[in-house]
């Protein structure tokens, strides 16, 4: 299935099941419980698309996770997840902001798992079983802060600064996660291309490790790293992600 989080017509934030270029409205957010059918229906192209899951209880992001991403750096023995904070989520639509110290901030173009209920000490053989479904992100990264001169001890602004986590547009519950294309495009020009069946460590694997010492939540995020070339962004520009059977996602980039 495929849901969207929007603004109905009376400005209220509210869920819906995506048929076609139809939305049927639904009692609640469907991530991790029952819902319902309101009997509304709207128009896709006539709502405002908003992040698909806003307030997720943590987000875990996995770095070098793409052989094209190693840049001459070793190859993980184990998934090596760092923490995002979800401050940093916006929705399709929204200005990524850039911080004018900030330096050089890169596009990172990724599929998104979003969990559907808790998580602990899960088997990799079991570990899908506990997802939701899947979105698509940006993890927008100020490369000065991460290494250089500039270089914070840990990536709290160089990933976490806000508007530096766009998601959207739309969760898919029915996709096989390692069979999936995904792009990243900065004025319309393609700077990444790849395949999620070229992650070094696949959805399931970082899931099972993260429970191993990390209980996961209904909504929580992993992010499951980005593939070789990652394109600078630029105040009066504009990045996009898309990923096959989930969704093109869109935002302008200014200064802060």
């Amino acid at each position: 299935m495929k849901f969207v989080r929007f603004e109905s017509g009376d400005g209220v934030a509210t869920y819906g099941v995506v048929n076609g270029d139809k939305v049927n409205e639904i009692s609640n957010s469907p991530i991790g419980q029952d819902y319902s059918e309101t009997g509304s229906t709207y128009e896709l192209q006539e709502i405002k698309i908003l992040a698909p899951n806003p307030h997720p209880s943590k987000m875990l992001c996995l770095a070098l996770n793409y052989g094209s991403h190693l840049l001459g750096a070793d190859k993980p023995t184990r998934p090596e997840p760092f923490y995002k904070n979800t401050n940093a989520i916006i929705g399709p639509g929204e200005d990524i902001k850039l911080p004018a110290e900030a330096g050089l901030v890169v596009c990172e173009s990724e599929l998104v798992v979003i969990i559907g209920r808790e998580a602990s000490k899960v088997s990799e053989q079991n570990a899908l079983d506990y997802v939701f479904g899947y979105t698509a992100g940006n993890d927008v990264s100020a490369r000065e802060w991460q290494s250089g001169a500039k270089a914070d001890k840990q990536w709290w602004r160089a990933k976490s600064s806000d508007t530096f986590g766009p998601t959207g547009p739309f969760i898919v519950t029915d996709i096989d996660p390692q069979d999936v294309a995904i792009r990243g495009l900065v004025n319309g020009v393609e700077g990444q291309k790849c395949h999620s069946s070229e992650m070094i460590f696949t959805v399931a694997q970082a899931i099972s490790f993260i429970s191993q010492y990390v209980t996961l939540y209904s909504g929580d995020m992993i992010w499951t790293g980005t593939s070789g070339t990652t394109p600078p962004i630029n105040p009066g520009g504009d990045v996009t992600v898309e990923i096959e059977h989930i969704g093109v996602l869109h935002n302008p980039v200014v200064s802060a």
